[in-house]
């Protein structure tokens, strides 16, 4: 797993409708390459919400998770690794981006970064 420094900055750069290169090595090293594939298509490609989905599933096998948009929020997602409802910090994360498939990407960023934190006090 990628070191927090990483993962705010791809969190940083996603929410503010940049991408990850499948071909960045840090994005590699911190992801593994498949995941870095699906991180890609679902940045660059705003609307693929299955690849974020994909990246969902590398980094966070089984977390539920939903996303969409809304005049307010042109896209967001939320996490939960237990269950839906279950509200626990490192249990829980949401995400706000420029699409829905970004928002996505960006709550599983965070509840990296948060399972991260826990590690370290």
């Amino acid at each position: 797993m990628a070191d927090l420094p990483i993962l705010r900055h791809y969190r940083a750069l996603v929410a503010g409708g940049g991408y990850i290169g499948g071909a960045d090595l840090r994005a590699i090293h911190a992801f593994g390459e498949r995941a870095a594939m699906s991180a890609q298509a679902a940045t660059i490609n705003f609307n693929s919400v299955d690849s974020a989905v994909e990246f969902k599933e590398a980094m966070l096998p089984g977390w539920f998770w939903r996303c969409g948009h809304g005049s307010a929020e042109p896209g967001w997602a939320h996490l939960n690794r237990v269950h839906p409802d279950h509200c626990d910090r490192i249990d829980e994360a949401s995400g706000k981006a420029p699409t829905p498939a970004q928002a996505l990407v960006v709550a599983v960023l965070n509840a990296l970064i948060a399972i991260e934190e826990s590690k370290h006090g």
